[in-house]
């Protein structure tokens, strides 16, 4: 009995062992298998492209602004290939990206459509921090508004360029009026209105969006709000012109390539031509109107400083509005 137990043990021990390994071999031939399949299949797919074409990576999905492009952003979410379209050699334009590579790691300037391509000027320059921040051009602050208090901002996309004027009311019964930034030196015998320039080429950040915001006692509130880039010194007196002013107007500039906004030539000249007009003491003159009474009226300078009383109605004197001479 005892000789014929060896054996059967011997055979099953053998068995023990040679299953692992029989499964281990089976699992890297399917591998093998799948890796020649898989490797087959890329090298069918690049040879059905023609000659004279060629392939060119797209966006997979609608890409906001401002985003900074990975690699799940250029895949296919059904396939897990590559986005890309076959173009012709010689339509692809010297702008137009071709390397996946070169594209990952790259912020978006502005929003980019799914399956569309990739151009160079649809980037912020490299090393650019991907979000919010990536929209404030270089010397500006960002500021989050209700545009609600805003008028004619609604509609401005994106890049675009604007001013803003806020404007206040004289109050009634008193003979100074009240600018949104305190009491002025020209003196009215009732109310009028008096304008003042709080922001000059400013730029839209972001666009309108919506948000909802408790309310104590009303529920949410759904505020329309836009983010915009200042210059530093303009963002204390859009933020009170916001909490008190009686109206801000927005401007909004051209958008035309040689436009004065896009030009900084133009900019830095517009810039010293402000700072000369008020080292010279000369302040844009309006014409108010108050009740059956009409003037023209000296708008103070951006500093708040007292400007002269007003002038009758009639020819301005030269010398009102001259060098002092």
């Amino acid at each position: 009995m005892n000789r014929r137990a060896r054996p059967a043990a011997l055979g099953f021990d053998l068995r023990s062992q040679l299953l692992p390994l029989a499964a281990l071999a089976l699992a890297t031939l399917g591998g093998l298998l799948l890796w020649v399949s898989l490797r087959s299949g890329v090298e069918d797919d690049a040879s059905t492209i023609p000659p004279g074409m060629r392939g060119v990576p797209v966006a997979a999905l609608d890409l906001p602004a401002y985003t900074e492009i990975q690699l799940e952003h250029l895949l296919d979410p059904q396939t897990g290939q590559l986005a890309a379209v076959v173009l012709p050699e010689e339509s692809i334009l010297e702008a137009t990206i071709v390397d996946p590579k070169a594209l990952v790691g790259r912020v978006l300037a502005r929003r980019k459509a799914a399956a569309r391509v990739f151009r160079e000027d649809d980037f912020l320059p490299v090393g650019t921090r991907p979000g919010l921040v990536a929209g404030i051009p270089k010397g500006k602050r960002a500021l989050r508004i209700d545009a609600g208090k805003v008028s004619g901002i609604v509609g401005l996309q994106q890049g675009d360029r604007f001013d803003l004027v806020a404007t206040d009311r004289a109050q009634a019964n008193t003979s100074r009026a009240e600018s949104v930034f305190g009491t002025t030196g020209g003196g009215t015998s009732g109310p009028g209105a008096r304008a003042r320039l709080i922001a000059e080429n400013a730029a839209v950040v972001t666009a309108l969006s919506e948000r909802a915001l408790p309310t104590p006692g009303r529920g949410e509130q759904i505020v329309q709000e836009m983010v915009i880039a200042l210059g530093p010194d303009e963002v204390p007196l859009v933020t009170e012109a916001l909490a008190v002013a009686q109206r801000i107007d927005c401007i909004p500039r051209s958008g035309l390539p040689s436009a004065e906004g896009d030009d900084p030539a133009a900019e830095a000249a517009s810039a010293a031509s402000t700072s000369r007009l008020r080292r010279a003491g000369e302040a844009p003159i309006i014409d108010l109107i108050e009740g059956d009474r009409r003037s023209l009226q000296r708008l103070p300078d951006a500093l708040g400083s007292d400007r002269s009383p007003a002038v009758s109605a009639g020819p301005p004197d030269p010398r009102a509005v001259g060098n002092g001479g």
